[in-house]
């Protein structure tokens, strides 16, 4: 699985732009900017409820095309006073290409010149570190893995991440169960990399979201292959198409939990998006549409991303903080036993 989709050669993330309608597969971010702008605010009101640290850094893993930090970041802006705390933007992303496509999307007007880039002893054998600084002087950096990412106090994106992370796939036979092999990878690279994501808040503090679909406990054979929106079987021409799973929020929870971490849900997409004022910030866009198209593109996105038929309940979104010795709730949770 991760040589079909992070290969440097082949990989399917490796080739350029696979989102949106003229990709494979559309994400949460990319039907509306309702979605960024409101997990931005639900990353400022955490800052609040967690003390208002003076200095924080945020972490994107998988960041796709950069709209959903864009969105964020542009949210982010018209609140200085949180802002100003942050020192920079560190983006979990192993394919060259995406990382051009995030740097165009976070720095308009930018080169790849403009790019610095730094070999380290931790990073032979990868991608070099990157960074770039934007006109306001904020400044993204670019890493190949969590354990490049400094310590310090973070907040935390996971956006359509862990379901692309490898895994092992059975079958019943009549000798008992088999493994499904294409290649062999003994890592169990989800639970590593969550496990990493909560030692770092345990020791700087911190939160974080995982947005993905899945159920709050194990499951059967969910391995999916997509291409060009369609479901295709995941061995039909390896590298040419988006595999994933379900991501078994349990076991992602438990991980953390491990670490003294506080977990909250996971609860739908709809109900964490209802509670953040999505119908509210909707209206408001409403008001200042100018075409009939835009109104529509508005009432259509909303519903998809809020319809349980659609994306509203399959997809889960997993709340996590260091808060030991706080009362109140994250925003989303406030309602949770």
């Amino acid at each position: 699985m991760r040589q079909v989709l992070v290969n440097p050669m082949s990989g399917y993330y490796m080739k350029g732009d696979v989102f949106g309608q003229q990709g494979d597969f559309v994400t949460s971010p990319e039907i509306s900017q309702m979605f960024g702008e409101l997990c931005g605010v639900w990353y400022l009101t955490e800052w609040m409820r967690l003390g208002k640290p003076e200095r924080i850094q945020v972490v994107e893993f998988g960041p796709g095309r950069g709209t959903l930090m864009g969105d964020m970041i542009r949210t982010w802006k018209q609140f200085p006073y949180f802002y100003k705390t942050i020192s920079g933007i560190h983006l979990v992303e192993a394919s060259p290409g995406l990382r051009k496509m995030q740097r165009a999307a976070l720095v308009k007007g930018s080169s790849d010149e403009d790019v610095k880039r730094e070999q380290t002893a931790e990073t032979a054998g990868m991608n070099p570190l990157e960074s770039i600084q934007a006109e306001d002087g904020l400044t993204i950096h670019w890493h190949d893995g969590v354990e490049l990412v400094p310590q310090q106090w973070t907040m935390v994106m996971a956006h359509e991440f862990f379901d692309a992370l490898p895994v092992h796939s059975f079958e019943k036979t009549a000798d008992g169960w088999r493994e499904l092999l294409v290649n062999i990878d003994e890592t169990e690279e989800s639970w590593s990399i969550a496990e990493h994501i909560a030692k770092l808040l345990h020791a700087n503090g911190g939160a974080g979201l995982v947005i993905d679909y899945g159920q709050d406990h194990i499951q059967g054979d969910t391995l999916r292959a997509i291409r060009q929106h369609e479901f295709v079987h995941p061995m039909t021409d390896p590298g040419s198409a988006d595999l994933s799973v379900d991501v078994d929020f349990e076991a992602l929870k438990r991980k953390i939990q491990n670490n003294d971490v506080s977990v909250y849900g996971p609860e739908t997409q709809s109900i964490f998006l209802q509670s953040l004022g999505i119908q509210a910030r909707a209206e408001m866009l409403l008001k200042n549409a100018t075409t009939r198209e835009a109104r529509n593109n508005i009432i259509q996105s909303l519903k998809r991303l809020l319809d349980p038929a659609m994306m509203g309940r399959i997809y889960k979104v997993l709340a996590f903080a260091n808060d030991a010795g706080k009362q109140e709730k994250p925003v989303g949770y406030q309602h949770l036993g």
